[in-house]
């Protein structure tokens, strides 16, 4: 009983902690929405909705259920790119199995009905799937970023994204025009910046994801760097530290110096710019630890598996058997949200990545 009331009250300080992180997201949110843009009214309906989806997941707390605010969402392995040392790629598929619309509808549902705030569509490339990402427009009280290559984005899907503010485009860039090509392939550098004129041109609230390894490190954190995006409309940066799928680009993963100089250029960056700026993992210490497994996040795999994180995909229950409720309960993410503590500290992008042996032995405990 007493290790109970000690994981509850813990579930509770965590959750405290989460709310207020996201209370200042949206306030820089909604700054940023009323300086720069028309739909600033829409746009801060949708920040207020956070309040709402904050409360139900108090109750959740209440009752005994550790709600995450975040949810990732892998809705296809199918992608039009094929990127150097791309984490999915390196998985085995089996793409007929993957969920439908009416299906992913159905998790986005029970996602609203629990509070989660935040559903973060990936993949494969999540446009393959248009389909998916329309129903998006159904839950206006939660916001969905959305991370693509930008290669599918035109006229048409710029005209609904400015009718569902609640859906935010992040194209993933690489830093110049020589490394996103190198990573990415010929020409898609201009690609994407096509595509970035398009959005810009409609006031679209859109960011960019780059993914940080030594090569772009010290170019992607400048100042030039990122008033050139601001300039073109960006209004959000996601900083996602490389993790070697592929062993063998181990030598491009940033040292521990370099991310320890990331949280301070993180904060510097939010002093200068108007902009929103965000690193993954980030300072996870600050929450004790990772905060996969659903005590931050959640991750739901294209065949609707639940996992404790993209870069640990390993999973004993499944979306089309269970409920979403039921499934935030399963043996395994308990087992990994209750060696949190020892996953602060690692080599280089992901604590569960680098003791994925660890998640895989779990599963085999009864």
């Amino acid at each position: 009983m007493e290790e109970l009331n000690d994981i509850k009250e813990s579930n509770i300080m965590l959750s405290e902690m989460l709310n207020r992180s996201i209370e200042f997201l949206m306030e820089d949110f909604i700054k940023i929405a009323l300086k720069d843009f028309t739909s600033a009214k829409s746009i801060i309906k949708i920040a207020l909705e956070q309040r709402n989806a904050q409360k139900i997941r108090v109750k959740y707390e209440e009752k005994g259920l550790h709600v995450p605010p975040f949810m990732i969402a892998s809705i296809t392995s199918v992608c039009n790119l094929r990127c150097r040392g791309c984490y999915d790629k390196e998985k085995i598929h089996n793409n007929s199995l993957e969920l439908d619309e009416n299906q992913w509808s159905n998790i986005f549902a029970q996602g609203k009905e629990l509070g989660i705030s935040f559903i973060l569509l990936a993949g494969g490339e999540p446009l393959i799937k248009g389909e998916i990402v329309k129903e998006c427009i159904k839950f206006p009280e939660i916001i969905f970023p959305m991370f693509t290559n930008g290669m599918l984005i035109n006229e048409e899907w710029v005209q609904i994204f400015s009718l569902a503010r609640n859906i935010m485009p992040v194209i993933s860039i690489e830093g110049d025009r020589y490394q996103t090509d190198k990573r990415r392939g010929k020409g898609i550098f201009q690609k994407v910046l096509s595509s970035i004129d398009l959005l810009e041109k409609k006031s679209i609230f859109y960011g960019i994801s780059i993914t940080i390894t030594t090569e772009n490190f010290e170019n992607v954190l400048n100042d030039e760097f990122i008033g050139t995006y601001i300039d073109k409309g960006c209004r959000a940066f996601f900083f996602i530290e490389y993790i070697p799928f592929d062993s063998s680009t181990e030598s491009i993963v940033i040292s521990a110096d370099q991310r320890e100089q990331l949280k301070v250029s993180m904060n510097e960056l939010r002093e200068k710019h108007r902009a929103i700026f965000i690193a993954f993992p980030g300072d996870e210490e600050k929450f004790g630890g990772c905060l996969a497994a659903g005590r931050g996040f959640v991750h739901i795999n294209a065949i609707g598996s639940i996992e404790p994180c993209p870069f640990a995909p390993y999973s004993d229950i499944n979306l089309k058997d269970v409920t979403l409720e039921e499934a935030l309960n399963s043996s395994l993410l308990e087992k990994v949200r209750s060696i949190h503590e020892i996953l602060k500290e690692h080599k280089g992008g992901c604590a569960l990545f680098e003791n994925r042996e660890m998640v895989k032995d779990l599963l085999s405990i009864n």
